[in-house]
């Protein structure tokens, strides 16, 4: 799968990311400045978008949830073929497709990549070729942005709690939805921008960290950081949000069908997929 969707997108996305690219011809002695900045421009862009399409959830919505991460992925792919074009590599161009998937952390080299993709070619016309189960459930986190490549890897006792927490936020978004709006808004900016970075290198574009905005992770971050207290914060306001809902439908005595439960789930659900539409519209 992620040979096959870098190859799509690619395809897809390849072309208009160089006509967008080439809109300001390069030249002049400010080029090196305008280039800088322009790839500011392109991961902000990225980073906004990939956290508007991968945020999308809560209630109702959950059943987006795959096209939430199809969404977001391909948003920062496009921010990637942007700053490839940015680099003077033609994002269009097959070769590009290798690339990509290092920068995704799907393949560690280039050659390694390229012999995947002339492996997928046969395999996407009936091949029998499996992967294992971890392997898969690793590649489509590192795909989707859940995981990425670490400069400095994590120990195996932070890797594992990272994975806990995951495990666990999904299981508290089937009980409290709406969660997903703010875990996912930040996974995504962080995923994104750590991604930027990456690919930057990649290409050889400002050194890396250059194309990063002002307030981007740069390096080492502190422990506490005020993005992650905001996203706590607003976590556990909304695991509240259901308490208030079963308050006020016991205080009011709501019922429907004689039962206060089947009022409580549908006014959680309704909460939900209010405040992430709403979340929705305001960013898009």
């Amino acid at each position: 799968m992620p040979e096959r969707m870098a190859v799509f997108a690619v395809e897809l996305l390849g072309s208009p990311a160089a006509e967008r690219m080439a809109q300001r011809p390069p030249g002049g002695p400010e080029h090196q400045a305008d280039t800088a900045e322009r790839a500011h421009q392109v991961v902000r862009r990225g980073v906004r978008t990939s956290v508007v399409e991968g945020s999308f959830l809560g209630g109702p919505f959950m059943a987006l949830l795959p096209i939430a991460f199809c969404g977001a992925l391909l948003a920062q792919v496009r921010m990637v073929l942007e700053l490839a074009a940015l680099s003077g590599r033609d994002p269009g161009d097959e070769t590009v497709v290798a690339d990509l998937l290092v920068i995704q952390g799907v393949h560690p080299t280039v050659a390694q990549a390229e012999e995947a993709l002339r492996q997928a070619r046969p395999a996407a016309g009936g091949g029998s070729a499996k992967a294992g189960w971890w392997s898969t459930v690793r590649r489509l986190a590192y795909l989707i942005g859940l995981v990425t490549p670490q400069e400095h890897p994590r120990g195996r006792l932070r890797g594992a709690a990272v994975w806990a927490g995951t495990i666990a936020l999904v299981l508290v978004g089937f009980v409290v939805p709406f969660v997903w709006v703010p875990v996912c808004a930040e996974t995504y900016r962080r995923a994104t921008n750590q991604l930027a970075v990456v690919a930057a290198r990649h290409f050889a574009l400002n050194g890396g960290t250059g194309v990063l905005p002002q307030g981007g992770p740069a390096g080492r971050r502190p422990t506490l950081r005020p993005g992650l207290l905001l996203v706590t914060v607003r976590v556990l306001l909304a695991c509240l949000v259901p308490v208030v809902i079963v308050g006020v439908v016991l205080a009011a005595d709501l019922r429907f069908g004689d039962q206060h439960w089947s009022v409580m789930l549908l006014a959680v659900f309704a909460v939900a997929a209010i405040t992430a539409l709403v979340w929705y519209l305001r960013r898009r």
